[in-house]
C-alpha cells in the first residue's frame, strides 16, 4: 500500500498535470452581472474588507488546502501562509491526517504558524479521522500545534472511494463533530472537495452546530479523477464526473444559511474574477482557491502567487464598481441575470 508521503506527491504531481479536471465548469458562465450606468460611487471609495466567523479580513478570497506531509510542504505551506497573513485573508492547510500518525510529518504544518505567527489558519481533517473517537486526542493536538483559528473538516467520500488506500468510514461523522463543537471553542467549517454539499446536509450540519460551510462544488479538479490516475483498476469516467457544481450548491443553500445564521463559503472551480465575485452574488462571504495557487506558485513561485492575487483584487474592485457596489454585502445583493 502506498505510504502517506507518497501519496501526497503523487497528489501534487497529478494536480499539476492535465486531464482530471471536471469536463463541466462550476456553472457561474451561465450568468451575468447587471451593468450598472449610473455606479453613483467613486472607485476609490469601494470597501472589499468582509467579516468572516468572527474576523475582518481585507478581501472575501482564501486559499484552501492542498497538501503537507512531505518536505515539498514546509516551503509551499510556509510561503502561503506567510502571505495571507501579509494580504490578511485566511490560509487552509492541507488533509493533516498524517500528523494523527507520523509526527515526522508536523514541520509541513506548523511552519504556518511559524512563518505567519499573527495570520488565520485552518486546521483541516477529514471526516473518516474525527469519526473515530481513537483519533480524538490526536486531532485536539494537531489544533493546538498550529494555533488554529478555524477546524475545517473535509468531506471527501468519493475520494476515498477510489484512493487505493482509502478510508470509506463514515459512520459517525455527524455526532462526532457535535462532540467537537462542544469541546473546542474556534469555529468549524464543513468542506466537500469537488463533489458539493446539498440543503439536506446542510441542514444537518447546522443541527450539530457547525459554524460554516463550504460547498466545495463540482467544476475544478476532480478528485475522483486523481485517484483513478493512482489506481488505474478502477477508472470510471462516469464517476471522474460525479457531483453538483458549485453555482447549484451556492443556490440552494444561500437561503438557509442566511435564516440560520451559517457562513457559506464558495470554492470547486474557482478559476477566475467572474467566479469569484458571482460566487459572492449568490450568497458566498468569501471564496476559495486551491489548484490555480499551486500552478502560480510551481510556476513562478510565491512572486506569482502574490501577483495573481493582486489581480484579482484589482478585477473584484472593477466588477463592484460596474456593479454600483460600495462594499461585499452590496456585492452579494447585485442583480444578475442567465446568459
Amino acid at each position: 500500500m502506498p505510504t502517506h508521503s507518497n501519496r501526497k506527491r503523487d497528489h501534487i504531481d497529478i494536480c499539476l498535470g492535465s486531464d482530471i479536471e471536471h469536463s463541466s465548469r462550476s456553472g457561474f458562465e451561465a450568468y451575468q452581472f447587471i451593468h450598472m450606468a449610473l455606479p453613483e460611487l467613486n472607485v476609490e471609495d469601494i470597501d472589499m474588507t468582509t467579516n468572516v466567523l468572527g474576523y475582518s479580513i481585507n478581501l472575501p478570497i482564501f486559499i484552501s488546502g492542498m497538501t503537507g506531509g512531505i518536505d515539498d510542504a514546509v516551503n509551499i505551506n510556509g510561503d502561503l501562509s506567510e502571505l495571507c497573513s501579509d494580504m490578511n485573508i485566511p490560509f487552509v492547510l492541507g488533509s493533516q491526517r498524517s500528523m494523527l500518525y507520523d509526527q515526522t510529518s508536523s514541520e509541513s504544518f506548523t511552519i504556518a504558524r511559524k512563518r505567519a505567527p499573527n495570520g488565520l489558519i485552518s486546521a483541516n481533517i477529514g471526516a473518516t479521522e474525527i469519526a473515530s473517537k481513537e483519533n480524538h486526542k490526536g486531532i485536539y493536538t494537531i489544533i493546538d500545534s498550529i494555533s488554529a483559528n478555524f477546524l475545517t473538516i473535509h468531506a471527501n467520500p468519493l475520494q476515498e472511494l477510489f484512493q487505493p488506500e482509502g478510508n470509506t468510514s463514515f459512520s459517525g461523522v455527524l455526532h462526532a463533530i457535535e462532540d467537537f463543537r462542544k469541546r473546542i471553542e474556534i469555529p468549524i467549517i464543513v468542506k466537500e472537495v469537488g463533489s458539493g454539499i446539498s440543503l439536506e446536509i446542510a441542514k444537518k450540519l447546522h443541527d450539530v452546530g457547525v459554524d460554516a460551510i463550504d460547498v466545495a462544488g463540482k467544476g475544478g479538479t476532480s478528485w475522483a479523477a486523481v485517484e483513478m490516475k493512482r489506481n488505474q483498476d478502477e477508472y470510471s469516467d462516469y464517476f471522474r464526473e460525479w457531483g453538483m457544481p458549485t453555482s447549484y450548491c451556492l443556490l440552494s443553500l444561500r437561503e438557509y444559511c442566511e435564516q440560520v445564521g451559517m457562513t457559506l463559503f464558495s470554492s470547486g472551480g474557482i478559476r477566475n474574477i467572474h467566479d469569484i465575485a458571482m460566487s459572492i452574488a449568490m450568497g458566498a462571504q468569501a471564496v476559495g482557491m486551491a489548484r490555480p495557487i499551486l500552478v502560480a506558485y510551481h510556476t513562478g513561485g510565491i512572486l506569482a502567487v502574490k501577483t495573481m492575487l493582486n489581480n484579482l483584487m484589482k478585477d473584484l474592485q472593477r466588477i463592484m464598481f460596474l456593479t454600483g457596489s460600495n462594499n461585499i454585502n452590496a456585492l452579494s445583493h447585485v442583480r444578475i441575470r442567465t446568459v
